[in-house]
């Protein structure tokens, strides 16, 4: 028996089906492209589930096993608007585009930022969707035209099913959702012309939205008996793929942004965490909350360095046949520097976040090694998440141990790094696709063949190496880290 995660995510979308003890069977991927000008950023829905359904056609054709159920985790805060026919109206924002900076502005003086954390988890933000519903109600007609507004995780399910339901993480990054009551906020909605019918049913993950329809399943290569679960914000599928199943655990995702999850003790909001960017998301075990702490510019950044900084050594590697990012931690490996990077290149992660600032380097003299900066960039964005996790600890979340998933995952210096500046153990998984993993035991469990979420992961996620603190690495590291707040301090204006 086999079972399926499918994660839609910003640039690509992949399925890849799982026996019961978590090993892969088979995988499928397509890329699309983003759209936009002027600064904005867009994917095309139909763009989106054409390349959804290749790989599931693909997959299931060359899984050896019959897939019984699948489940989807989606990109955030971005949504699909259909018509009465079912066509899509327009393309969806994405993370970075720009629209609802000044829409988050004018919602705060109709309600105060506390009330919006208060009834829906969330510090306000134009990173979530109802800024940019309400840009939308201002500048666009879309709305009147609409029958139904989905994220991307419930148009899928939709589209597979021809039911309409959606995930709490999934409607949590709305900031349109009522966490303490599970459903949705018509008060807030009603700020962007939306109704609450034009939205998809709030279930938790896990739940069964329908079986497969007959002409999809056959188009599809799968059995109509096939159920798509709920399955969740691509991020929350990753920690549960990650392992995170008990307080102490961090679920440290690297991609094209950091996200880092941990439970919280109990449902929790208040002005602390709304100053901090402390969120408070619905997490998929009963009744369980999670916070985060992000880097927003993890990934975009090392590709930065690498293409504008080091592209002399990018060329050499390449010629070379090596692999840059390794060649480049084998160098930093053994060394110290006085360097310090602020990763703030446009934008910045807790415990401030902010869509306009500036990046730094200092430290640099004419004998500085390219692998010092390297180093130092690496360092910069460490210390930048255990400064999110002071303010995370003064709520009562405990971190005893860190899971690395995504690309930084397959990099040893990082994971070392993580277990010497946070002091405790950090480990990676033997399945590097955590995300579609957390899908697969959403979608075993809602059919029984997990007896429950945790049973699901102590049965399938499986660590891989561990990496333990250095003893002689900690006055450097301390030392540094002093250094870094100081000089964050300075750079930024905060205390």
């Amino acid at each position: 028996m086999a079972f399926a995660g499918i994660d839609v995510g910003t640039s690509g979308c992949k399925m890849v089906v799982y026996n019961l003890r978590g090993d892969i069977l088979c995988q499928a991927r397509r890329d699309y492209h983003e759209k936009g000008e002027y600064g904005y950023r867009e994917i095309d829905p139909e763009e989106v589930i054409t390349c959804v359904m290749q790989v599931i056609k693909e997959a299931a054709s060359l899984s050896p096993e019959t897939i019984e159920g699948l489940a989807v985790a989606s990109l955030g805060e971005s949504i699909v608007c259909l018509d009465r026919d079912d066509k899509s109206l327009c393309r969806s924002m994405v993370t970075g585009d720009p629209r609802g900076i000044e829409e988050t502005k004018e919602l705060l003086n109709y309600i105060s930022a506390d009330k919006i954390m208060d009834i829906t988890g969330l510090p306000p933000s134009e990173m979530y969707s109802l800024p940019k519903f309400i840009w939308m109600k201002k500048y666009t007609d879309i709305f009147p035209r609409t029958s139904k507004v989905l994220f991307y995780e419930d148009f899928v399910g939709y589209v597979l099913t021809g039911n309409r339901k959606v995930s709490y993480s999934s409607a949590a990054r709305s900031m349109a959702f009522d966490i303490n009551n599970k459903c949705w906020s018509s008060f807030l909605l009603e700020l962007a012309g939306i109704r609450v019918e034009q939205l998809s049913e709030p279930v938790p993950s896990g739940t069964i939205i329908g079986s497969i329809r007959k002409d999809i399943a056959e188009q599809l290569n799968l059995s109509p008996d096939t159920i798509v679960a709920a399955g969740g914000h691509d991020q929350t599928c990753a920690a549960l793929g990650g392992g995170l199943a008990a307080q102490g655990v961090g679920e440290d995702g690297h991609g094209t942004c950091e996200f880092m999850f941990m439970m919280l003790p109990e449902l929790m909001k208040n002005e602390f965490m709304r100053s901090y960017d402390l969120p408070c998301v619905p997490y998929v075990f009963p009744d369980t909350y999670l916070t985060s702490l992000e880097i927003t510019t993890c990934g975009i950044l090392t590709n930065w360095f690498r293409d504008a900084i080091f592209d002399g050594i990018k060329i050499r590697c390449k010629a070379e046949g090596k692999d840059f990012f390794q060649y480049m931690d084998e160098l930093a490996s053994s060394i110290e520097t006085e360097v310090l990077i602020l990763p703030q290149f446009g934008s910045s992660g807790n415990p401030h976040i902010d869509y306009d600032v500036r990046g730094t380097i200092t430290g640099l003299t004419t004998h500085t090694k390219p692998e010092e900066i390297y180093l130092a960039l690496k360092e910069g964005m460490t210390f930048q998440m255990l400064m999110g996790y002071e303010k995370a600890a003064e709520l009562g979340v405990v971190l005893e141990h860190m899971i690395l998933t995504g690309g930084g995952a397959s990099s040893d210096l990082t994971l070392q790094m993580r277990a010497d500046v946070f002091g405790i153990p950090a480990s990676c998984l033997k399945s590097k696709e955590s995300g579609t993993m957390g899908c697969m035991i959403l979608a075993a469990t809602a059919a029984g063949r997990y007896k429950d979420f945790k049973d699901g992961v102590e049965k399938a996620v499986k660590l891989d190496k561990t990496y333990y603190p250095r003893k002689d690495k900690e006055p450097y590291y301390k030392n540094k880290y002093n250094k870094y707040k100081k000089l964050y301090d300075l750079m930024h204006g905060f205390k």
